[in-house]
């Protein structure tokens, strides 16, 4: 692609997604890094390593650089006053989930899109990928049957440093139902349906911290389905996402399934993408045999897709994936299993405000 035509993109907040991002954008062909913002100055040898300039004011950089459109990557709680300088200067936006670390903050987000006439996408990738669209296609278009219930697992071991980061020590946007499960619990949205209500218990038992380190939630969908995940970031485990897909090279990864769809004519194993079912329809029941089939599907990064989908969108060309509303609901239902584990007591996530 000529480079006139390459959406001017800058990052702000350079963690280690921010960076994440930046080498995308370097690397992808529809786009063009103009520059990097991070209220650390010591990040500047970031911007320097990538050849493009470095600020500490999201104003200034938006001022000089002129970006068509940027990638929200600070802390949670930082996103929506970012979003709205953004938004005042009609700069499209790629937020990194969740979409804020509260629903009025998210609201404010919507807001700001609306009053400056700018396209919102959050960053729930995983939308993305092959592997979450096929299991999609199969629940929603009836290639299980009617769906009864599905199980997820999520089990790995954050090593000491990674708490050295303050926030993700403390609330309110610390933990691994904000940081982590937030990408479950919108991926069981995006593949089964609306979340009616949660039920959870939460335990800081292993660090102590004010954030959990593990979770059991009950989940109960608009279409009857059930739902169940059991997470804790505390042990060394085996069965998660991140491991089991190979969507990000930085985990170990394991053959492993760590989602089950249950439906009435079938049961899929993901990622794996393991169909189960009976081996003669005819003569179902537990003493029949069962036939296991493989659902092939590439399994790639969808970091560069959400990237290229990110371009069309400031083009105009397709609508967000993930728009502000929907990462609101997300939210909602994320903020809902902490309201649970705080009160012992059910949560409907449109009570919140999230509707």
């Amino acid at each position: 692609m000529d480079q006139m035509n390459l959406e001017k993109l800058a990052v702000i907040g350079i963690g280690l997604i921010g960076v994440r991002h930046a080498e995308l954008i370097r690397a992808h062909p529809m786009a063009s890094l103009v520059g990097l913002c991070d209220v650390d100055p010591s990040r500047r040898a970031v911007a320097d390593r990538f050849g493009v300039p470095f600020y500490t004011s999201v104003a200034e950089l938006l001022e000089r650089e002129r970006p068509a459109g940027v990638v929200i990557a600070t802390s949670n709680a930082t996103h929506a006053a970012v979003a709205e300088i953004c938004a005042q200067r009609s700069v499209h936006l790629l937020i990194e989930k969740p979409i804020a670390s509260t629903l009025e903050e998210a609201r404010r987000i919507g807001e700001a899109a609306q009053a400056g006439g700018i396209r919102v996408l959050v960053g729930h990738h995983r939308r993305h990928n092959p592997l979450v669209q096929k299991t999609r296609e199969l629940v929603r278009g009836g290639g299980l049957g009617r769906l009864t219930g599905v199980s997820l697992l999520w089990a790995l071991l954050k090593p000491d440093a990674y708490f050295d980061v303050g926030w993700r020590r403390e609330r309110p946007g610390g933990g691994p139902v904000l940081i982590n499960l937030i990408h479950e619990l919108d991926s069981l949205r995006f593949i089964c349906g609306e979340i009616e209500e949660v039920y959870a218990r939460s335990s800081s038992a292993v660090r102590g911290l004010a954030v959990e380190d593990s979770v059991s939630i009950s989940l109960a969908f608009a279409n009857g389905a059930l739902g169940t995940i059991l997470a804790s970031d505390a042990t060394p485990a085996a069965w998660s996402y991140e491991a089991n897909t190979g969507e990000n090279p930085v985990y170990f990864r394991t053959e492993e399934n760590c989602v089950h769809f249950l439906g009435t004519a079938a049961s899929l194993a993901f990622p794996r993408m393991e169909l189960w079912r009976y081996a003669d329809a005819t003569r179902p029941g537990w003493t029949e045999p069962m036939a296991r089939s493989i659902v092939e599907v590439a399994g790639v990064d969808p970091l560069p897709l959400q990237l290229a989908h990110f371009c069309r969108v400031i083009r105009g060309e397709e609508a967000p994936v993930v728009d502000a509303e929907d990462a609101t609901r997300s939210l909602a239902v994320a903020l809902a299993v902490l309201e649970s584990a705080r009160t012992g007591l059910p949560v409907h996530p449109v009570a919140l405000g999230g509707g």
